[in-house]
């Protein structure tokens, strides 16, 4: 069986879970025996591959690869839809609807126009799945849908022997968010919550140096409530999320992700949006909810989580390694190439 990994994204320009995602699918499914490659190009030797296993929904490859022969199966970010209000997303159905009706590329480029062409398509969790066919019932089949969550790696952790954490200066008790300093992560809005609550968070993720906002949000370190120690090494990684009582991330939309299975890996509490996003994590016992949008509310509700907070005895929600789903994905596979 040979896959090709394709996506129109490049790393050094987005850094993030869907690169975390490609990277520790191919790790994995290798040593399940699966002959598998970022699609390049310029390569026509890959022509010869079984599967195309989509990052990003593109209908003209996604037809051109059904008319030569091969599989294709689409992993699917729906992050921005699912989190819309109701009244937005009927917004977005209407202009999608608009956008259908137009002639030519007007219309035949839309994303939603590659779906027709997918053996199948995988979503994180069921809101997305949920919001995706209620946005699309013409161009997804239900008997195509399926769900593989995220998960984390167990070679990344317990990796900092010799790491002192009291070296970086943090108190005793601290919250962590992991995530790229973004709007979308409302990083600057924790930020300013973190220190009305006077609740300690140790932010780690990349960050655009030039980027108006990460400057905004360098304004607000202050090493008593906002610790920004920049993007760490794999290592210092774990030190400091081993020694960390829980996790927040206020995000707008997610699809998984990544650094919240991670976090979970690490026995913590989660703080996390009042949002769809947030709802679909498997059979959850420590998720918290923060209202975000209210400000006197959500700085409460992140003063009192930062009091109950503590390393658990299990895991927050039900978690599984990229070696664990890297199998189900591998089953998946199969089964369509089993269709004739």
């Amino acid at each position: 069986m040979k896959v090709l990994l394709f996506d129109t994204t490049n790393a050094f320009l987005t850094p993030g879970g869907k690169t975390t995602h490609a990277l520790k699918l191919q790790q994995e499914l290798e040593k399940l025996g699966v002959n598998i490659e970022f699609a390049r190009w310029w390569d026509k030797s890959q022509d010869d591959c079984d599967i195309i296993h989509f990052l990003a929904p593109v209908p003209h490859i996604a037809k051109l690869a059904k008319g030569k022969g091969m599989k294709t199966f689409l992993s699917l970010i729906f992050d921005y839809e699912s989190n819309k209000p109701l009244k937005e997303q009927k917004k977005t159905i209407f202009k999608n609807r608009i956008i259908d009706k137009l002639p030519g590329v007007l219309s035949s480029n839309a994303y939603w126009k590659s779906f027709p062409f997918m053996d199948k398509i995988q979503f994180m969790h069921e809101y997305d799945k949920n919001t995706a066919l209620k946005y699309f019932p013409k161009y997804i089949d239900e008997d195509k849908v399926l769900i593989i969550p995220h998960a984390f790696d167990p070679s990344d952790m317990n990796i900092s022997n010799g790491l002192n954490i009291t070296e970086l200066n943090f108190p005793k008790k601290y919250l962590i968010s992991c995530a790229n300093i973004s709007e979308r992560k409302q990083s600057l809005l924790l930020a300013k919550y973190a220190k009305k609550a006077q609740v300690p968070i140790v932010f780690l993720g990349s960050s655009t140096l030039t980027d108006l906002y990460f400057i905004r949000f360098q304004k607000e370190i202050d090493n008593q409530f906002v610790f920004y120690p920049g993007y760490v090494s794999r290592e210092w990684k774990d030190c400091i999320e081993s020694h960390a009582s829980g996790y927040v991330l206020l995000s707008q939309g997610e699809s998984g992700c990544i650094a919240v299975y991670e976090a979970a890996a690490y026995n913590m509490p989660l703080l996390l949006s009042n949002l769809p996003w947030a709802w679909g994590y498997d059979s959850p016992t420590d998720i918290y909810f923060c209202d975000y949008n209210n400000e006197d509310k959500a700085i409460q509700q992140l003063g009192d989580f930062y009091t109950k907070a503590h390393k658990l005895n299990h895991p927050p929600f039900k978690i599984q390694t990229w070696h664990e789903i890297a199998e189900m994905y591998l089953l998946q596979y199969k089964k369509i190439l089993e269709c004739h």
